[in-house]
Order: structure tokens, then C-alpha cells, then sequence
């Protein structure tokens, strides 16, 4: 029976569709790091950006969803172990496991943001009351709840693309005003420039998707379909970041001093809409943080019925909360995010030199099979 190669475009456009709802999570939604990493750098630095940032995700989702389809299932979650040893491997799977604990901050900050933004609360009361809940939730175990509260997030994904749009379309006389406004915004920066900032930013996202792409390419019926659906998902995702990145550009007057830019381009459709929004935000947040925090607990104290694990989990969101106070939703991402995006850089080239070795490896050991025979 010969195998099959052909591209199965159901499969791909869904899996693709499952892609972009996995990496459009409530940091795209609220649009800080869109800010720091794409709208800073004006629109040519931006669609620059952008470029290289798909260039590095269609590569990596593809290796990714390759490895996935050919490793069994009980080894698709194993991907740094696979291509640096069990070492480095667990090494690495550490250094994901505090970063994920390092976005947790980040969640808390922009819950507290998205509050003061819309509601006028205080940030740390905001970031008090996720906490609050991400703590009762982790605590009773309600993961059933927070699946519920995730379903949220295709319904986000297509919410802040349509503010986007509308935003956009409304004011795209703006556009030609960036060279003049956008300087005396008071924005911060993720990387010293454009290039290095699209190389980074599909790098820091990676390090909390390696788990995850895997399995997901594992449900197409060949290696074709499923690469073919993660650099749609790429291209589709990043259509959406540039079509956001220039609402911004185009809505510049409103942005200023916001954490939440994307709650602002809500207000350009209508306050209803904003405040619609600004509770998904919420959700998601919430449906994200406490998976993140699932995670981190159980990296940490194993046992979830256990004191240690209770207390554990109490005390690492009360150190988010503690981080939260004290530094501002846009400071944390551009520290953890700029950060873990370099370290991701890093990892990825020595996989792909891993890569390039194993290969060469294999190739030199079929060789010598050859000369045997």
C-alpha cells in the first residue's frame, strides 16, 4: 500500500484554525506586546518584524508538527529530551516550567491593568481578585470550570481581530501621521531594533508551545498535511498581528499611557464594546493563569492533595502577587518576554544544530552499513 502524501486541506485548515487559537492568548488580546515588539518600530519596522517573525515560526511549527507525527504519543510532550539528552533535556524543561511561572506575573499585572483601564479599579486590587480566584480555582481542583471559561478564547481571537479591523478602517487617515506621532509616544521597546525584535518574539512563545504543537500535528492523517497546517496557522496569525499592529498605527492618539492598548481600539467602536471586551480579557486571563500555575505546582510538589502542595501553590501566587504590585503589566513583559526570548533564540539555534549533528551522524553510520554489505 503506498503511503500517503497528499495534502488534506480539511484537516489542515482545522488543525491550522487550532493552532492560532493556542498561540493568540490574552498577551496578544490585550496588545502590550504587540506594542513592544512590532508598533514601536514604525510601520516599516513593524511589517520587517513581522516577516522575520513568521519566517522563525513556519520553521519551528513545522519541526515541531514533524516531530509530532513521527514520535509516538507517549514521547511528543519529550521534545527538548529528543534533541539534547535527558540532561539537558530536564535542564531545559525547568527553565519553561519558571517561565511559565514568570508569565504567570504577567497574567496577574494585565488582569490588574485590564480592571484599572475599563472599571477604575486599582491595579493590585485587580491583580489581588485573579489571584484570588486562580488560587480557590487551583486549590478545589476545578479544572472543569477553567475548560469551560477556556472556550472563551476562539470567541477573543475573533473579537480583537474585528476591533482591529474596525479600528483600523475607521481612522486609516491616521496612517500618515505615524512618522510624526509615534515618536512622542512613550512606548517601550522589546529589542534594540526591528530585526532582532521579530527573531525574539516567535522565540519566547515556543518555549511554553513545545509540549502542546506536537500532539496537535499528531491528528493530521500525514507529515504533509500537518506541516502545511502549521505555516497556514503561521501566516494566518501574523495577518492578524499586522492587521492589529497597524490599528495601533492608525489610533495612536488613543494608546497613549494605556497598558491595555486593544481595551483603547475597543473604545474607537463603541464603550459597550470595550467593556464586553475587557471582561474576555478577563476570562482569558484567568483560563490562562491557572493552568500556568497547575503546571508550576505540580512541577514543584507532585502531589496536589497534599499540605506541601497547598501551601506550595499559596506561596508562589502570593510571590506573583508581591511581582505584580511592584512592577507594571509593560515592564514584565518586556523583562520576561525579551528575556526568555533571547534564551529561546539560543535554544533554537542549538537544536537545529543538534539536528544538523544527529544527521550527520546518521548519514555517516548508513555509510559505513553500505560498505559492510
Amino acid at each position: 500500500m503506498t503511503e500517503d502524501k497528499r495534502i488534506h486541506w480539511k484537516s489542515a485548515i482545522r488543525i491550522s484554525g487550532a493552532f492560532v487559537a493556542t498561540i493568540i492568548g490574552s498577551g496578544f488580546a490585550s496588545g502590550q506586546e504587540l506594542v513592544q515588539f512590532f508598533t514601536v518600530y514604525n510601520i516599516a519596522g513593524a511589517v520587517g518584524a513581522a516577516i522575520v517573525s513568521f519566517l522563525i515560526y513556519a520553521l519551528f511549527t513545522s519541526e515541531l508538527f514533524r516531530f509530532g507525527k513521527e514520535q509516538p504519543p507517549e514521547k511528543q510532550s519529550a521534545f527538548f529530551t529528543a534533541y539534547f539528552g535527558k540532561r539537558v533535556g530536564a535542564a531545559l524543561d525547568w527553565f519553561c516550567a519558571i517561565y511559565i511561572y514568570g508569565v504567570f506575573f504577567i497574567m496577574l499585572s494585565g488582569a490588574g491593568a485590564t480592571m484599572n483601564q475599563y472599571f477604575g479599579v486599582p491595579n493590585m486590587v485587580g491583580s489581588i481578585i485573579m489571584a484570588v480566584v486562580c488560587a480557590v480555582t487551583v486549590l478545589l481542583g476545578l479544572k472543569k470550570l477553567v475548560d469551560v471559561m477556556g472556550a472563551i478564547g476562539p470567541v477573543l481571537v475573533v473579537a480583537t481581530i474585528v476591533i482591529g479591523l474596525y479600528a483600523l478602517i475607521k481612522n486609516a487617515g491616521n496612517l500618515a501621521l505615524v512618522d510624526e506621532t509615534l515618536p512622542q509616544m512613550d512606548f517601550m521597546k522589546a529589542a534594540p531594533n526591528w530585526f532582532i525584535s521579530g527573531i525574539i518574539y516567535p522565540c519566547f512563545s515556543y518555549l511554553t508551545l513545545t509540549p502542546v504543537l506536537p500532539s496537535m500535528s499528531a491528528q493530521a492523517p500525514n507529515k504533509r498535511t500537518s506541516i502545511t497546517a502549521g505555516i497556514i496557522g503561521c501566516l494566518a496569525f501574523h495577518l492578524a498581528l499586522l492587521a492589529l499592529v497597524f490599528a495601533m498605527f492608525a489610533n495612536l492618539d488613543v494608546l497613549g499611557g494605556k497598558l491595555v492598548p486593544n481595551i483603547a481600539l475597543a473604545t474607537v467602536m463603541d464603550e459597550r464594546v470595550a467593556l464586553v471586551f475587557s471582561v474576555m480579557i478577563l476570562l482569558a486571563i484567568y483560563s490562562s493563569a491557572c493552568p500556568m500555575m497547575w503546571g508550576t505546582a505540580s512541577k514543584l510538589f507532585k502531589d496536589e492533595h497534599s499540605l506541601k502542595y497547598k501551601l506550595g501553590t499559596l506561596a508562589l501566587i502570593a510571590g506573583g502577587m508581591v511581582v505584580s504590585y511592584f512592577f507594571p503589566l509593560d515592564v514584565l513583559i518586556n523583562f520576561i518576554f525579551g528575556l526568555t526570548g533571547y534564551a529561546g533564540a539560543a535554544i533554537m539555534a542549538a537544536m537545529f544544530v543538534s539536528k544538523f549533528i544527529l544527521y550527520r551522524k546518521k548519514k555517516m553510520l548508513k555509510g559505513e552499513n553500505n560498505e559492510v554489505h
